[in-house]
């Protein structure tokens, strides 16, 4: 919604018969999903490769460097951050699961998910 009107303002265009659409089409913007999904998978990147200063002792890495989901009882925390991450995290190539530096791995997030 925010980023739709967000399309209709920088194309100075607010026409009912205009599409949002095709202006964010025009644009190229990435979705704001995409954007928050890019920026979970850059901060689970920074702690896996401790670049950040987050406990991750509770996770477990695979052989191929997936992560282990956590357990979740309640809907509340299969939402938050560590199991939403890792699904994504999981479904990445490993090549770019693999890249030690930041700008190596989103250049690879850019291509797998064609931002």
């Amino acid at each position: 919604m925010v980023q739709r009107s967000a399309a209709r303002y920088v194309q100075n265009d607010y026409h009912y018969t205009s599409s949002v659409t095709n202006m964010l089409r025009d644009l190229k913007w990435s979705t704001l999903e995409q954007r928050r999904n890019q920026a979970s998978l850059t901060m689970l990147h920074k702690i896996h490769n401790k670049q950040v200063n987050v406990d991750h002792s509770h996770l477990t890495t695979t052989r191929n460097n997936k992560f282990l989901i956590p357990h979740s009882i309640t809907k509340h925390h299969m939402n938050s951050f560590f199991p939403g991450a890792i699904r994504l995290w999981n479904e990445l190539p490993t090549e770019f699961r693999d890249d030690p530096t930041v700008p190596a791995f989103a250049s690879g997030l850019n291509k797998f998910y064609a931002f």
